[in-house]
């Protein structure tokens, strides 16, 4: 056989080769193992609101570009927590590793605040009552890609509840402008996100020993003489918004009703309300729904309220340290009885105080590192 034959030979032995291997879709390995799509789910401290386990409503929601590159994109290390998240609760979420400059996260593909920590960039992801359970995505932006996680959020019925108001009570719910102006000024605190975070380690109780409930809770509300007759809450009544915050102009036909967007804390008249946690007083006032009220930042889009006081014992721009008087227990603003009204607000969101109360080590135990998205 001449040369000539033998080299056409082994050239067509090699282009058969290559063919073969186009068809059969040979597999090269990449040696760099870093490229994993790595989650953790951090175990939670305490109790937080029992669950629906069907999730439904909600349409899962993610940034045009981010589910088609997610493969060859995401090689993030992700813990997250709680284990289920749920309507009323809180996500916790931590990108180990990363370090931008500026952090970038999204939700729902829309931006979301979120800080540089000692160990990463931390996402707290409020999961409000008045917001649909779903699956949603979860983003960190980094330079090489984006970090993504799709996070199934369960519902949960918070139930519906009518409240009987004598002829003074009742006075207040009906001044519908007024009460919708102290909305605006509410949120105008609320939505307060500064760098800062002026707190670490665990929360403590804002009054000592006492336990409460009511998150989430539609409540509806009528006059005292109403008590004696028959009231049906069909599914066409619907709350008109959050307690204190959300408020609209309603029509006088309807009827008076808010969502409750804290726990109530049974106290006695004079009781020391105290902070939880370090922060500043970002408000001090007396309004037509919350009474005597107090509102502290705690950094980085983190707030917490208390509402109905007797007495305030601080003024607006104060620093305050965990466990220092904040005020009194009263029953000031539309309170049947004297009782603490406790809530606690992420990036301008309610949430139950008893899952942000949970909130895992990682998130508890961050430094404040940097700065953020905002």
């Amino acid at each position: 056989m001449s040369m000539f034959s033998r080299t056409t030979r082994a050239s067509a032995l090699l282009s058969a080769s290559a063919a073969l291997c186009l068809l059969a879709a040979c597999e090269v390995v990449s040696s760099d193992k870093s490229k994993r799509d790595t989650t953790t789910v951090a175990p939670t401290a305490g109790a937080v609101p029992s669950t629906d386990s069907s999730a439904r409503g909600g349409v899962p929601a993610a940034p045009s570009d981010s589910l088609a590159n997610t493969v060859a994109r995401d090689s993030g290390v992700v813990t997250l927590s709680a284990e289920q998240p749920v309507r009323g609760g809180v996500l916790f979420a931590l990108a180990e590793g990363l370090a931008p400059d500026i952090p970038r996260c999204s939700w729902k593909g829309a931006p979301l605040p979120c800080y540089r920590a000692a160990k990463g960039v931390l996402a707290i992801v409020p999961l409000p009552a008045d917001e649909p359970a779903g699956t949603f995505t979860l983003t960190f932006d980094r330079p090489t890609g984006r970090v993504t996680r799709q996070i199934t959020v369960a519902d949960h019925d918070f139930g519906r509840e009518l409240v009987f108001l004598d002829s003074a009570h009742y006075a207040l719910v009906k001044r519908s402008a007024d009460v919708a102006r102290d909305a605006r000024a509410l949120r105008a605190v609320l939505a307060g996100e500064s760098d800062t975070r002026f707190w670490s380690g665990s929360w403590g109780a804002p009054v000592k020993g006492a336990h409460g409930g009511g998150y989430g809770a539609e409540r509806f509300y009528y006059r005292a003489v109403d008590s004696s007759r028959a009231i049906r809450l069909g599914p066409e009544l619907k709350t008109r918004g959050t307690f204190g915050l959300d408020t609209v102009v309603a029509a006088s036909r309807d009827v008076p009703s808010w969502r409750h967007a804290g726990v109530d804390l049974p106290a006695s008249r004079g009781t020391s309300v105290v902070a939880p946690a370090a922060g500043l007083v970002a408000d001090v006032g007396d309004y037509i729904l919350t009474g005597h009220t107090v509102i502290i930042d705690h950094g980085q889009g983190v707030h917490s309220a208390y509402f109905h006081l007797d007495t305030a014992l601080v003024q607006r721009g104060d620093r305050v340290a965990a466990g220092q008087r904040i005020g009194r227990v009263g029953a000031t603003g539309l309170a049947t009885g004297p009782h603490l009204h406790y809530g606690i607000y992420v990036h301008g969101k309610d949430v139950d105080p008893a899952a942000w109360a949970a909130m895992p080590a990682f998130a508890r135990d961050q430094a404040d590192a940097g700065k953020s998205n905002k």
